[in-house]
Order: structure tokens, then sequence, then C-alpha cells
């Protein structure tokens, strides 16, 4: 049970690091189209800003297909982990009374 609780939580801290990236490189090319925008002249911003957002639309596609599996560590590790405390310390005791 150690293991499959060890290969789980690599894969928790894993998913969320991508998902951090993900969120903050999806920060910074929006904080680049706003400064862009704000120029003025689309004409000579234009390349840029249609680069920007096609790496914004792989990014957000990036951070929605992780989401889901975001969420379920987000929402409903902290149950899990403590039933898995609880099944390690039973497990623990139980081998001590034998």
């Amino acid at each position: 049970m150690l293991n499959y609780y060890n290969e789980i939580n690599k894969l928790r801290q894993k998913i969320n690091e991508d998902f951090e990236f993900y969120r903050k490189k999806n920060s910074l090319i929006d904080r680049r189209l706003n400064e862009l925008g704000k120029r003025g002249d689309i004409r000579r911003t234009a390349d840029e800003m249609q680069e920007l957002l096609k790496q914004r639309q792989k990014v957000k596609d990036a951070s929605l297909q992780l989401m889901p599996i975001w969420d379920l560590f987000r929402h409903g590790w902290d149950e899990a982990e403590e039933r898995f405390q609880r099944a390690l310390s039973y497990s623990k005791n139980s081998k001590g009374e034998n």
C-alpha cells in the first residue's frame, strides 16, 4: 500500500508543478498581450500578438487537460491522505499485536 501511496503522491506533485507552470506561462502571455495592446500600433505588434495568441491556446489546452486530475488532488487529496495514515497506523498496530 505504501508504494501506491508514494507513486500517487509523486504524480500529485508532478501535476501540481505542471499546472503551476502553465498558469504562470498563461499569465506572462496575457501580460505581454496587454502591453502590446496598450501601444496602439497594432500593425507593428500584430505578428507578435498573433504568435502569443497561438502560444496561449496551447497553454490553455494543456491546462484544461490537467485540470480534472488537478482538481481531484486539490479537493479530494486531504481526505485520502487522512485515510491512508489511519490505515497505515492500523496496519502497524495490528502487526505489533501479533
